[in-house]
């Protein structure tokens, strides 16, 4: 399988995410336009202030409302989770002094945590803080986004301060992943969901919540009690630039350091300017819609989300929108994750069958008197990719508009289910790093992120096979099993994977962009 960059008249061509992933989950592969001049390089980092500008802030800093590439960007340097994902795919301790170990029938997990370990507020880090983790990750009332992944948990149970007992309900296949990425908060404070962290922060991790100005700057303070090794900067920024343009000045000039979500299309002239840029091929990110399902909105059809599915150009899209660095796709696990399926993710094609649209819109049954209504986040990208929605819509018979909205508006209309379509732009690695359960968190229809509420019966018991299925065979297939339920039914309607391209100052000695969203190399930075 090749990702291709199509329309650019240079005939290149790119390892496909598959092959990369089956090699060796998270390698990273230059692409582009190169990495710039490297003569000059320093050996060692001279800068003391790192500043990273990014397209947009976190709408919260709680680390179980939000796990948007801006909010994790945040919150993968101030909190710290039980076990960490290394860039080549394998976990690590991190807050664990060592792997866990777990029971031969798998049901029973045992976590000997690090000693002297302390949050900012300069409390002690115990196994209690990582028991209520967990259990306020497990009350549905607080809506964690890390609902899904702590699902199969029966109890967590700490043994004295040192040590975490978990027992599962069945062998979940993937726990040590969740342990990876869900950031352990203190018993300490009294959490409420966006309240008690929306704008402050209280972690273990290798920096402190410093400053926030909205629209303007997040600031972090480098912890000095932190308990792995020193990161090389002693302040961290995030300056909210949301245009490109100014972004590439600011970096080539010296003001910033990362440009995070560079266009891919900018990679040469990042490099032709003396600062470095990649497109990450392993880094992907999904564009996908996500159809209201209140049963008076007509994407509630399944017939009719089909209709939408075989009506649009994905071609286009990657084309014009991604500038080739990315492919059509159909399923929600997607490309470069493990047992993804590729027959299945271009089950839809390249270009729109309108014929088999128009089977499906007849199936459905749906009479629209009114135009769709597309909302897409506030991201030229996504917008552009919501105009090409659109006009394939049009040549379906189905009037459409599109109105931008910038991620606090469109996720209050997602929970009220009030929208028709909203065009999203996520990362795979946002719920799960280098594994494949982000699917349950989406389409499972007990999961807090399954933000449309899609509910299908067949699909829950598929996951729940997939969730614990044991082995290689047996999770691929029944992986396999979950994308062509998902082809069937859409419950997020899937068009396009693209590449995610990244630029940064040739004075940031030893980086290289993290096949994750967050910045999880600035730890290898010399």
């Amino acid at each position: 399988m090749l990702f291709t960059r199509r329309g650019t008249g240079t005939g290149r061509h790119r390892l496909g995410l598959a092959a990369v992933t089956a090699l060796s989950l998270g390698v990273l592969t230059a692409c582009g336009g190169g990495s710039g001049s490297s003569d000059d390089a320093p050996e060692s980092t001279t800068i003391k202030d790192l500043v990273v500008d990014v397209l947009a802030e976190p709408d919260s800093l709680d680390p179980f409302y939000r796990n948007t590439a801006e909010a994790q960007r945040y919150y993968r340097l101030v909190y710290s989770s039980v076990l960490q994902w290394n860039e080549d795919g394998t976990l690590a301790p991190d807050l664990a002094a060592e792997l866990p170990s777990v029971s031969e029938d798998g049901l029973t997990w045992t976590i000997k945590l690090r000693p002297d370990v302390t949050f900012h507020d300069g409390s002690a880090l115990t196994a209690a803080d990582v028991v209520h983790t967990i259990e306020e990750a497990q009350d549905p009332e607080n809506g964690a986004v890390w609902l899904s992944g702590v699902a199969y948990v029966k109890s967590a149970k700490a043994q004295g301060d040192d040590t975490v007992v978990i027992e599962l309900t069945e062998p979940y296949a993937y726990l040590d992943s969740k342990l990876a990425m869900i950031p352990i908060i203190s018993d300490e404070d009294e959490y409420a969901p966006n309240k008690t962290y929306a704008t402050t922060g209280n972690g273990s991790g290798p920096y402190r919540f410093e400053s926030l100005k909205r629209g303007d700057a997040l600031k972090l303070v480098r912890n000095e009690g932190y308990y792995g090794d020193a990161y090389k900067f002693e302040t961290v920024t995030f300056k909210v630039i949301p245009e490109d343009a100014s972004r590439i000045a600011r970096l080539t000039n010296g003001e910033s350091h990362i440009v995070p979500d560079l266009p891919t299309d900018q990679v040469e002239l990042v490099s032709k300017r003396g600062a470095k840029a990649e497109t990450v091929e392993n880094n992907v990110s999904r564009l996908f819609a996500y159809p209201s399902m209140n049963a008076d909105r007509p994407t509630s059809n399944v017939d009719f989300r089909l209709a939408i599915a075989n009506a649009i150009d994905r071609q286009r899209i990657v084309d014009q929108v991604y500038g080739g660095a990315g492919r059509p796709n159909s399923t929600y696990l997607t490309y470069g994750t493990l047992h993804h399926d590729e027959e299945l993710g271009e089950s839809f094609g390249e270009k729109p069958d309108l014929d088999k649209a128009k089977e499906h819109l007849a199936a459905s049954g749906v009479d629209l008197d009114r135009k769709l209504n597309i909302i897409a986040v506030k991201d030229p990208n996504v917008v552009s990719a919501a105009t090409i929605v659109q006009a394939n819509l049009k040549e379906l018979g189905i009037e459409a508009t599109v109105d931008s909205q910038d991620v606090a508006g469109f996720y209050a209309n997602l929970v009220s289910g009030d929208y028709d379509l909203i065009l999203f732009d996520s990362p795979a690695s946002t719920s799960t790093g280098f594994a494949p359960d982000y699917v349950n968190g989406g389409l499972n229809s007990k999961a807090a992120n399954n933000f449309a509420k899609f509910k299908d019966e067949q699909m829950d018991a598929l996951l729940d096979t997939a969730m614990t299925a044991q082995g290689e065979e047996a999770q691929a297939e029944a992986w396999r099993a979950v994308q062509e339920r998902d082809v069937q039914t859409q419950g997020n309607i899937q068009i396009a994977v693209s590449q995610i391209s990244e630029a940064w100052s040739n004075q940031l000695a030893g980086y290289q962009p993290s096949a994750t969203l967050w910045l999880n190399t600035l730890r290898d930075v010399k």
